[in-house]
């Protein structure tokens, strides 16, 4: 695999670790509690947030710590998507809402999961029952045919997912990684290797997806042969989320940490209160939002806009 050549044949070598200054480009703050989850729209430069309080808020990275209440719901959100002008809401008791845009109203509340909805995806989503909602698909039954529109997949809870062009790989509460046909959502197989939940996924190119969880590690999977290549431990507690930008893989965690590591899986930076001002409490996702720009949130009720720069 020769994304993890270096780590074999250039064992004695030991490369230098870029400057990397961090720059932290403001505070959003307005949520009353947690903050779980966000969507990034990149055409109108605007980040979407949901919470433990059944708030979701508009944020405008022209104008970043201006936050504009879009909802105000009755129950904690822990995922959300945006669709054109739709927003969809993932709530902790298994209801999906749909909110529009353009006027900011609630259009429909659907009771589609049997507890929390973890992520939610255009087509898709997964939560607290194991199973995935997914397109209707023709079933053939007793009678004649049918149409189903979800599949139970796992056991325990599904957690989080990601996408590459002909599959979906989601990760469980049961340690393992489905990885189904993009088309026919047919179960190609299952990556084992994580000692606890499968927390988040993300892919560094078409061969090689990277994972973290409760075991605070990051492994690496070699997707032409379905095999873990690579493993480091990561975090001291519980990780929570990655994202990739081409470059730099980040990851956070339930230590109050954000980590920035190189396509190796080599650690370049970390960033924490102490140094950076960064979050006072579990950090739930971080993504990347342009080249050398992210979003991290947090328990601690606030969202952070950070600049990434790599100096000569």
């Amino acid at each position: 695999m020769q994304l993890f050549r270096s780590l074999y044949v250039s064992s004695y070598v030991v490369a230098r670790r870029p400057n990397i200054q961090i720059t932290k480009v403001a505070h959003l703050q307005g949520h009353k509690d947690a903050v779980y989850d966000f969507v990034f729209d990149k055409k109108e430069r605007t980040i979407y947030s949901a919470g433990a309080e059944g708030y979701v808020v508009k944020w405008d990275l022209v104008n970043p710590e201006n936050g504009i209440l879009v909802l105000q719901g009755g129950e904690a959100f822990y995922s959300i998507w945006k669709q054109g002008n739709m927003l969809k809401l993932g709530s902790r008791t298994g209801k999906i809402y749909n909110v529009n845009l353009e006027n900011n109203q609630l259009l429909e509340t659907t009771q589609l999961h049997q507890g929390g909805v973890f992520f939610i995806r255009d087509k898709i989503s997964g939560g607290e029952d194991g199973v995935l909602l997914r397109p209707k698909t023709i079933a053939q039954g007793i009678d004649g045919n049918f149409k189903v529109n979800n599949m139970i997949l796992a056991a325990d809870s599904l957690r989080c997912v990601v996408e590459s062009e002909n599959y979906i790989f989601i990760g469980a509460s049961d340690n393992s990684i489905y990885q189904l046909d993009k088309r026919s959502y047919v179960l190609e197989r299952k990556l084992e290797g994580h000692t606890n939940s499968v927390f988040a996924l993300a892919l560094l190119d078409e061969n090689t997806l990277v994972s973290t969880g409760r075991d605070a590690s990051i492994r690496a999977w070699d997707l032409t042969i379905g095999k873990e290549v690579h493993s480091v431990p990561a975090h001291e507690y519980q990780a929570k989320s990655l994202s990739y930008n081409g470059e730099i893989l980040l990851s956070s965690s339930m230590d109050k940490t954000i980590k920035l590591w190189n396509a190796n899986i080599e650690l370049l930076k970390v960033i924490d209160f102490g140094r950076n001002d960064g979050h006072t409490n579990c950090i739930n996702k971080v993504e990347w939002v342009e080249e050398n720009m992210f979003v991290s949130c947090s328990d601690d009720r606030r969202l952070i806009l950070w600049k990434v720069e790599i100096m000569p």
